[in-house]
């Protein structure tokens, strides 16, 4: 049996090639009911004639990610848990504030960095997510909230930068004008801090935003944080997001999860503002939340508080929060950790 192209991620030559004998304008129609109405069954593309739509459905496949659980909260957050074609799960959530809404999209199932404060590298890492899997979270949310989002992160479960391709090939179609025709200007991409991905990135000359999830100003506390294989000097890290900066002259983002007396002092605190200063960068500050079976905790919120000011008063910029969705394993990679072990009692 001939296998299927997934409608969702098709590109124009990609259509054509599979129906070389439809008028251009039939492809056109197709991709307008994709990408701009975001409807996948052809039974609902009402000006698609019935052959086409029957050779649709015969050469391509056009499900989304099933959702097989959400949750909400009263700051109306939603998590959503998605089951893959292979009964694999990841997690998307919707964060809405008085001014916009945002999604958070994940980019692998598990993920390889394995941060030991964070759930989503505990269960194994299985694979990258595949381009109409990436997509199908974006189109599924916005069907969800019935427009588009007003912006888009990739801080989900995964190291996007370690699923280059499909990250960029899943962009650039949320991106074009000819398909979704989304703002790279409104798309953040989150790191760990792999240098040569992110000069990759930077070589692309696009204009997405990057957040580089550092968690501590110096080598020591950070192996503390980050097991030796997939951690790289903090040194290193500043220089390639130097060179991002020169390169796309976007502001980049510090993502720093306070934790309980390992990166919380008022020296880190110290080291992390010349770090921001040096790049330029504003911090995300992030109290730790709460992982089932973790060694870490949070600190008090006067502690917090203090590593805030300081950070203010030696000149950076600072985006203090209290994390959204609490109460709704609000913790990336909490749900999917849970309904594995739901599914598996011995999985550890």
């Amino acid at each position: 049996m001939q296998k299927k192209t997934p409608l969702l991620g098709i590109n124009y030559q990609t259509l054509l090639s599979l129906f070389p004998e439809a008028p251009k304008y039939r492809i056109d129609q197709i991709l307008y009911w994709v990408y701009k109405k975001l409807i996948l069954d052809p039974n609902q593309m009402s000006n698609i004639p019935s052959d086409i739509k029957n050779s649709l459905i015969d050469k391509t496949t056009f499900e989304f990610p099933k959702i097989v659980e959400s949750s909400i909260t009263s700051d109306s957050t939603e998590k959503f848990l998605f089951e893959l074609d292979d009964s694999n799960c990841i997690e998307s959530v919707i964060i809405k504030s008085p001014d916009r809404v945002t999604f958070c999209l994940s980019s692998q199932v598990g993920c390889p960095i394995k941060c030991r404060f964070c759930a989503s590298g505990m269960p194994e890492f299985v694979r990258n997510l595949s381009v109409s899997e990436i997509l199908g979270q974006f189109i599924n949310l916005s069907n969800h909230i019935k427009k588009l989002p007003d912006n888009l992160v990739f801080m989900g479960i995964g190291e996007g930068l370690l699923n280059f391709e499909n990250l960029m090939k899943s962009l650039d179609i949320i991106c074009s004008e000819k398909y979704i025709g989304y703002s790279q200007r409104r798309i953040t991409i989150s790191t760990s801090g792999l240098p040569t991905q992110i000069d990759r990135l930077a070589d692309l000359d696009k204009q997405y935003n990057l957040a580089v999830s550092l968690h501590a100003p110096d080598d020591i506390t950070r192996a503390k944080l980050i097991p030796d294989k997939t951690r790289f000097p903090v040194s290193e890290i500043v220089r390639s997001c130097e060179r991002f900066f020169a390169k796309t002259g976007r502001m980049l983002t510090i993502e720093y999860t306070l934790i309980e007396n390992i990166n919380d002092s008022l020296n880190h605190s110290e080291e992390l503002a010349a770090i921001s200063k040096k790049l330029r960068a504003k911090i995300n500050l992030i109290p730790f939340n709460k992982v089932e079976g973790s060694e870490f905790s949070r600190p008090s919120r006067e502690k917090c508080i203090a590593f805030s000011n300081q950070l203010q008063k030696s000149g950076a910029l600072v985006t203090f929060r209290y994390e959204k969705g609490s109460g709704i394993d609000a913790a990336c990679g909490q749900l999917r950790s849970r309904k594995l072990n739901l599914n598996n009692p011995n999985h550890k």
